[in-house]
């Protein structure tokens, strides 16, 4: 029996291509038509499907069945029937394949993992082990390997191990191709802490390696000073000349010449500076500014204006435009920001430091720049779904619904459920019983003592359809709703909290209850041994998470000055900022990606 073999490594199955084949060689050859044939006969188009691939395995055995199994889940898999390709995949023993057709099936497995959104179980398929004879295949399997176990611990949020396996997967690509890998490996390293960083590159044995810690660290240890930058990057370039990222650079360290070059000059700083808010950013923007100028750096000449007597939000924008402003930074109240949306022309760029959600501006000068509760809540439904979670039970204050709803909007979008939902106040013992339905179960055993007519010994059990908690509370509530929820049997439960559960402070005794807790984080508050971290909290002190929060938002408003052009013409630019790392996204919004944290005996530390 003769079994045609048919293989792409990009993707396991090409529909049209199998036909060929199947009309080809495949298949006894067409008898020729009659002499007395007028006009020949249009053949009849035969159609394959994963049925009769299937029906051809059974006859078959060893390496034709399984390849005939392979070519049917490749075709499940382009129809959009991932489960059944999945238990088609899985019933084949590879043990005694060929390694190429071995690998064939394992990654075509691993992609139907990712795509189904379980990044652990697609790296288990790829471990190292089960791969021995990978570097004797032919390239294009490496590179799948590679990419997929690179996507899988992205999906994961383990960046570094994402990065590392990029690095390795980077010397197999053509140049092209390493333009977008680059980019992926430096978002990636973006993401890690400054000091996990450093470390890394003054320990870091593997050329490749240590040369992308190297170049990493340019942009954190001189955020504001493009010109350090500009030197520091020529001195890496020389030292690291045979890097891969030497001849392909990531587009923000490919951009710092352009950037320091056309920069703004004259800068307009729209605050209201009769308000608390309005004082902590004017004084955390003028900190990053006066670092830069102590530093020898270039710094724009900045005209303050308080927008909080301005009735009129468009004049005055106008006004300082016409004092010579080449981009407004401002305002920072949200019913302003509202008027400048409205409005197309506003002749120079201006970074509004609030948003409108779900709204476009009118202009494409206009960024919007944001401390936004909403967002915060969409990146930890996102982070719990990645982590594998999809039943989650809801706490949150009575008086507070803006993260909540946000959070079930981006959950039940992702295909999550919402098993419970309760508001608290101040009786949080009676909410949690209630939402894990322990008075349910006090209830049960109360009408089966009077059933049986007797007192018997039963413990109360909870609901078991709650995967995590995501939790809305200020330290000093979560600081006894979390000890109440193991106390009520719910120990076990992960939860993810709005980052409104840190207080900003160290407080290893208080927050002791608090172990075990996740929530995301600006950088700033996590970072302590930032030197720009001391000097900034010595001019400046600041005593809780929000108003350091804001803190970190004024600096990087000043750090974004200078880029806004690059995020603009780079949809996957990344630029590590104080509150997160920033990027360009719907609506002219920059977005902040939040570092992820928990507490650990009672202290934060930072998680890949």
């Amino acid at each position: 029996m003769f079994v045609c073999q048919m293989r792409d490594h990009n993707k396991p199955f090409i529909p049209w291509l199998l036909l060929l084949l199947v009309l080809g060689g495949c298949s006894t050859p067409p008898p020729s038509p009659p002499a007395t044939s007028i006009e020949p006969e249009v053949a009849p188009r035969i159609e394959i499907t994963a049925a009769d691939l299937l029906r051809r395995a059974e006859s078959a055995s060893g390496a034709d069945a399984a390849n005939l199994r392979l070519q049917a889940a490749g075709l499940l898999y382009e129809q959009g029937e991932s489960d059944e390709a999945e238990t088609t995949l899985a019933a084949i023993d590879t043990k005694d394949l060929e390694p190429a057709l071995r690998a064939d099936i394992l990654l075509l497995r691993a992609e139907i993992a990712r795509e189904q959104e379980q990044a652990r179980s697609a790296l288990n398929l790829l471990q190292p082990s089960t791969f021995p004879t990978l570097a004797s295949l032919d390239p294009s399997y490496q590179i799948r390997y590679h990419r997929l176990r690179a996507q899988a611990y992205y999906d994961m949020d383990a960046m570094l191990s994402s990065a590392l396996e990029r690095i390795q997967l980077d010397v197999l690509l053509s140049e092209q191709a390493q333009e977008n890998n680059h980019e992926l490996i430096w978002e990636a390293l973006g993401t890690l802490p400054m000091p996990q960083l450093a470390s890394l590159a003054g320990t870091a044995i593997n050329y490749e390696i240590r040369g992308w810690y190297q170049l990493a660290l340019i942009p954190r240890l001189y955020s504001n000073d493009l010109d350090k930058q500009l030197i520091e990057l020529g001195r890496w370039r020389e030292n690291w000349s045979k890097h891969p990222a030497a001849a392909v650079l990531p587009p923000e360290m490919d951009q710092v010449e352009t950037m320091a070059r056309e920069r703004p000059r004259r800068i307009a700083l729209l605050l209201p500076l009769e308000t608390p808010a309005g004082i902590i950013v004017r004084d955390a923007f003028m900190s990053a500014y006066f670092n830069l100028l102590e530093m020898g750096g270039q710094v724009p000449e900045i005209k303050l204006y308080d927008t909080t007597p301005a009735a009129d939000i468009l004049s005055l924008h106008q006004r300082a435009v016409q004092e010579g402003a080449e981009l407004v930074i401002g305002p920072l109240l949200k019913e302003q920001v509202a008027v400048l949306q409205a409005a197309a022309d506003l002749q120079v760029p201006t970074l509004a430091l609030n948003n409108v959600e779900g709204s476009t501006p009118a202009s494409p000068m206009l960024y919007q720049f944001a401390l936004s509760p909403e967002d915060e809540a969409r990146q930890i439904a996102n982070k719990a779904w990645r982590d594998g979670h999809r039943r989650v039970a809801i706490l949150h204050p009575r008086d507070d619904t803006r993260k909540s709803a946000s959070f079930v909007n981006e959950w039940l979008s992702l295909g999550g459920a919402v098993v419970s939902q309760e508001e608290y106040s101040e009786n949080y013992t009676d909410t949690i019983t209630h939402m894990l339905e322990l008075d349910r179960s006090s209830q049960r055993h109360s009408d089966l003592n009077k059933l049986l007519g007797r007192t018997t010994i039963s413990q109360p059990r909870r609901r078991l359809d709650i995967d995590f908690i995501y939790l809305v509370a200020l330290p000093a509530p979560a600081r006894q709703i979390v000890p109440s929820l193991a106390y009520l049997y719910a120990g076990n439960i992960p939860i993810y909290a709005s980052q409104d559960v840190y207080s900003g402070i160290p407080r290893p005794l208080e927050d002791r209850d608090l172990n075990g807790v996740t929530f995301g984080e600006s950088p700033w508050l996590l970072d302590q041994d930032d030197s720009s971290v001391g000097r900034t909290r010595e001019l400046f002190p600041q005593s809780s998470a929000q108003t350091l929060r804001l803190q970190a938002f004024g600096i990087d408003a000043f750090r974004l000055y200078p880029r806004l052009k690059l995020l603009s013409s780079n949809a996957s630019t990344v630029i590590p900022g104080a509150s997160g790392m920033l990027r360009l996204g719907a609506n002219q919004n920059i977005v902040r990606q939040l570092t992820w944290a928990s507490i650990k005996e009672g202290l934060v530390a930072s998680s890949e």
